[in-house]
């Protein structure tokens, strides 16, 4: 039963917390990292979503890539998507890891 219940746990969480993209591109130089998004609950912030966006302040062209929705009020072009590393580049593979891991699991206890 307490295999059960821990596979379910591991189920729940990966279906809810979100990754997204987090970082900046100036002129097409800088970095983003990997951010487990759902972290934000702790601080009363429930991100569900992930963004992109970009702005051209003087000439220069600056993208973002973060947790949570598109401010309809902002002049950027920006847009957001719910899955998984949906806001940056990403692969079959990063997607399906979770699964696997969860079925090798799932298989190893029963």
């Amino acid at each position: 039963m307490m295999r059960a219940a821990i596979l379910l746990i591991a189920v729940v969480a990966i279906a809810f917390a979100i990754e997204c993209k987090v970082g900046t591109f100036v002129e097409g130089t800088g970095a983003t990292v990997d951010t487990d998004c759902s972290l934000g609950d702790n601080v009363g912030l429930n991100y569900t979503k992930c963004k992109w966006f970009s702005k051209d302040v003087a000439g220069v062209n600056t993208t973002y890539h973060a947790c949570g929705e598109c401010d309809p009020e902002d002049n950027d072009d920006c847009w957001d998507c719910s899955t998984d590393l949906c806001n940056g580049a990403s692969s079959f593979a990063t997607s399906f890891v979770p699964l696997a891991l969860v079925s090798a699991v799932y298989f190893y206890l029963y």
